[in-house]
Parts: C-alpha cells; sequence; structure tokens
C-alpha cells in the first residue's frame, strides 16, 4: 500500500510539473498581453508578473488590425461551413448506416481512400477549378467543400448504425418515409453526434490556415488565422505584447469551446480513433 502511495504521489508530481512546463508559454503570453512595458524588448529573465498592468497593448492591436471585422468574417464561414457539413454528414450516414443500395460498401471504402489523400496533393487543382468559376476572393470555395465532410460521414455512419433497427421499422409501420424517419426517429437520438461534429468543424474552421490564405486575397475578407499571420509579418518593429494581445483575442473563443465541451471532442477520438 506504501509502495502505491509513494508511487501516485511521483506521478502526481511528475504530471504538475509537466503541466506547468507545457503552460509556461502560454502564461508568458497572456503576461506579455497585459504590461504596458513591452514593446521592442521582451523582459529578462522572463517574469510571470506584469511590471505594469494595463490594456495599453490590446487598444494599439486593435488599432493596427481590423480584429472585429475578422471576427466577423470567420464566425460567417464557419456557421455556414458547419451547418451544410453537419446536416450533409448526418444525411450521408444515415444511407451508409440504413438504407440499401447497389455498391454501397464499394462506395464507402471509396469514401474513406479520399479521406486518406492528403489536402496539399489536391490544393492546385481545385484552386484553379474555383478560379476558372470565378469564385477567387470569394467565400465559396471555403464553403461549398462542407458538402463533403468525409469524416463526419464515417462518425455519423458509425454512431447511427448503433441505433436498433426495430425503431426505424415500428415507423415504416406507422407509414412514415425516409425524411420523416430521419427527421422524427434519428436525428433527435443523433444529439452527442450533432454537438461533437459542429464542435469539431468549429475548432477546424476558426483554425484553418493554408486554403483561406489561398484563396482570398482582399484585406476585409480575411478570416482571422489569416489576418493575425499577416498582423505578424507585416509589422517592421517586433511589438511583442500587442502581438501577444492578439494572439489571446484570436484564441480565446476555441479556448471556452475546448474547456466547455472537451467531453464531446475526446469522445468523438475515443469512438472512431480517428484524429482530424
Amino acid at each position: 500500500m506504501k509502495k502505491r502511495k509513494i508511487t501516485r504521489v511521483l506521478i502526481s508530481f511528475f504530471l504538475l510539473a509537466l503541466l506547468l512546463f507545457i503552460m509556461f508559454p502560454i502564461l508568458w503570453a497572456i503576461v506579455l498581453a497585459f504590461d504596458r512595458t513591452v514593446l521592442d524588448v521582451l523582459p529578462d529573465p522572463p517574469t510571470m508578473c506584469p511590471k505594469e498592468v494595463s490594456l495599453f497593448n490590446f487598444e494599439y492591436a486593435l488599432e493596427l488590425i481590423p480584429l472585429g471585422r475578422y471576427y466577423l468574417n470567420t464566425i460567417l464561414v464557419t456557421a455556414c461551413n458547419t451547418g451544410v457539413s453537419v446536416f450533409c454528414s448526418m444525411m450521408c450516414g444515415y444511407a451508409f448506416a440504413k438504407g440499401k443500395f447497389w455498391f454501397k460498401k464499394f462506395w464507402f471504402l471509396f469514401m474513406l481512400v479520399v479521406m486518406m489523400i492528403p489536402f496539399e496533393s489536391k490544393m492546385i487543382p481545385l484552386f484553379l477549378q474555383y478560379r476558372s468559376w470565378g469564385m477567387v476572393n470569394t467565400y465559396w470555395p471555403l464553403i461549398l467543400g462542407a458538402f463533403a465532410y468525409i469524416y463526419g460521414i464515417y462518425f455519423a455512419r458509425q454512431f447511427i448504425s448503433d441505433i436498433p433497427d426495430s425503431l426505424r421499422e415500428a415507423a415504416v409501420i406507422d407509414g412514415a418515409g425516409e425524411w420523416k424517419i430521419f427527421f422524427k426517429v434519428v436525428f433527435p437520438l443523433c444529439g452527442p453526434l450533432i454537438a461533437t461534429l459542429c464542435i469539431l468543424q468549429v475548432l477546424n474552421n476558426w483554425n484553418s490556415y493554408l486554403w483561406p490564405l489561398i484563396i482570398i486575397s482582399s484585406r476585409e475578407k480575411y478570416l482571422i488565422s489569416v489576418g493575425v499571420s499577416m498582423f505578424n509579418s507585416a509589422q517592421q518593429s517586433v511589438y511583442y505584447g500587442p502581438r501577444m494581445a492578439v494572439a489571446l483575442l484570436s484564441a480565446l473563443p476555441l479556448m471556452f469551446i475546448f474547456l466547455f465541451f472537451q467531453k464531446y471532442i475526446v469522445e468523438s477520438i475515443a469512438v472512431s480513433g480517428i484524429k482530424q
């Protein structure tokens, strides 16, 4: 018993030290964001207490970057992308789980193979395709791809497969069609699935950088990830404090989402065995 207690104490101390090591850069960034004295020179040695607590860095950063506009752009694209992708994933997942059609297994495996192709190999053909359609520098290329959210389809199929067929058969006996079964029977039972897919899509869209950088060229249309990156690369001076303030403001929504909905994020990875 004593050996077990000692082992647990040692493991706890090790995990605590590891947590502090991981959290130190984040905590230091927060300190720099609220320190009025930090502009071109970092405090040496690093300190975890601001010399002069102030919101100056936030105010100065908001004068240099239209962060509110970037927030609105990102929220618009994220909301449209999430709504379309989750709804289409639910429909396709229901079809693969409960539907009967020719070559169902083949199309499901084909879909999984497509998911394994890295985006970088499709990036140039996609750009040329959207350019020929006149959609470059619009949000359409960021939204249309949501109709084929393959990870969501796979996860929806796995989840809906566990719903008893007896519920569907009872609805068929009562005269319900496929659409009514989907909306009245299947959809209400998929609350955890819908919540998980929504959270994962919000995180994915908020962090999306490469594709929005390529497809959007107007500064006023930037998403927050691209806008913050351009702000950091465009400044001739270092401006550590304002940069930390911008990074903190851009990351706050994701921090809150992960803190309050981490159960669904962990559940999605545990159930499906796939990480985006």
